[in-house]
């Protein structure tokens, strides 16, 4: 008792707290960490990357890069080579937002230098060839869907448009001003962290969009590129639950992205002297599903088409029931109906000659997991084509048919 009143008379004595004895387990020259003293921020865990905005259906852009390219068009044999036998060389860079679930858009702006020579006319007496050089510039939009992907490589197909400026009239007896559109497909190959190696084949299509008469000569090729994509930093996904009027919630498990070619050809018995009557088809199609309880799926997707008739746009929904699944392995029957544009190359804008149809199908088929996120389908189908009405309603005549389809499923959580 005594040594505590001590202690506290030296402690009041020298205004100061008596020290507790040292920590003889703690190297000298570091100090203490009292209970209540709070970490500092390099102490804390790094910061994730904010989410950036979500675009319904598509998601979040993960990754945004720097696209360039050097391409070269040859003129495609036959009309275009006999009338314009013009080579293109194009520089190429665009800023491109790829998204996870394998959408992919960019914008570019190209250099174009033409060369090559023209016969002005076709009809005796031809006169000689011309020399057709022209420089241009020009801006656009690209689409493009990653059929495949995967951390070091990615197939895809692409559709763009641009509006280029020449110094001179082209194709010749043209104008200044053309839309340059083309279509292909790439293959994309990662050689580091930060770069892909890219090469692309595509079909391209020179016009002013007024059509093909004497006052709008156009020109056709085909593209061969190689290019370097710089990415930059990755974002980070935002969540977001899909909600559909009755159903309900969709199941997050197994959504999906499906490209799918269909082969279309007409029933037995078909009138196939009639020129309207569609004899064959060959279908691209890209679908979004959204899966629910007891194995249905609704899908959401559009189509293209070019058959001997013409061309053929298509969009809408499909049900679809997995009534069996066991392992790696399902069954499915589905039922779906799409309206249709025919008859015009523009596809969604209507002209004159555009006409409308709905196309009818059902399917049964099965299922087989490649993977854990690639699925492979194929089903044999019923179609049929309605009466059309619109200005060209009568492109098509009612037709009846049988089909395949063959689609690879991309899923993701």
């Amino acid at each position: 008792m005594g040594c505590i009143l001590v202690g506290r008379t030296v402690a009041q004595a020298t205004n100061r707290p008596l020290e507790s004895p040292p920590d003889t387990q703690r190297p000298i020259g570091f100090e203490q960490q009292t209970v209540d003293e709070k970490p500092s921020p390099q102490q804390t865990e790094p910061s994730q990357p904010k989410p950036r905005i979500h675009i319904p259906v598509l998601g979040t852009p993960n990754e945004f890069a720097l696209a360039t390219a050097l391409e070269y068009y040859e003129p495609e044999p036959g009309f275009n080579r006999q009338d314009r036998d013009i080579g293109l060389q194009v520089a190429r860079a665009a800023l491109a937002a790829h998204f996870r679930r394998g959408w992919e858009f960019q914008f570019d702006i190209l250099a174009i230098r033409a060369r090559g020579t023209a016969i002005l006319s076709s009809t005796p007496p031809i006169p000689p060839p011309v020399p057709s050089d022209a420089l241009g510039v020009g801006a656009g939009p690209l689409a493009c869907w990653n059929v495949l992907q995967f951390s070091r490589w990615r197939l895809s197909v692409d559709a763009q448009g641009d509006l280029i400026l020449n110094d001179r009239p082209f194709p010749p007896q043209g104008t200044s001003y053309d839309f340059f559109l083309r279509a292909g497909g790439e293959v994309s190959v990662r050689v580091s962290d930060g770069y892909w190696v890219e090469s692309a084949f595509r079909f391209a299509h020179i016009s002013n969009g007024l059509g093909f008469d004497s006052g709008n000569p156009s020109w056709q090729g085909r593209e061969l590129s190689i290019g370097i994509r710089r990415t930059f930093r990755p974002y980070q996904e935002t969540e977001r639950k899909t909600t559909l009027p009755v159903s309900g919630e969709a199941n997050d498990k197994e959504k999906a992205w499906i490209t799918s070619a269909e082969y279309y050809w007409a029933m037995p018995g078909s009138n196939l002297q009639n020129q309207k009557t569609l004899h064959a088809m060959r279908a691209l199609r890209i679908s979004r599903t959204w899966p629910f309880p007891k194995g249905f799926e609704l899908q959401l997707g559009g189509m293209v088409s070019y058959p001997k008739n013409g061309n053929i746009f298509g969009f809408g929904p499909l049900l679809r029931w997995n009534f069996l699944q066991k392992g790696r392995c399902r069954l499915f029957a589905d039922a779906g109906a799409d309206i249709l544009q025919t008859g015009n190359t523009a596809y969604i804008i209507p002209l004159g000659s555009t006409g409308y149809n709905f196309f009818l199908r059902a399917s049964s088929g099965a299922s087989f997991r490649l993977d854990s996120t690639y699925w492979m389908d194929a089903s044999f189908r019923l179609a049929h084509i309605t009466s059309g009405f619109g200005p060209g309603g009568d492109n098509y005549i009612p037709w009846s048919g049988l089909g395949v389809s063959l689609a690879l499923r991309h899923t993701f959580h």
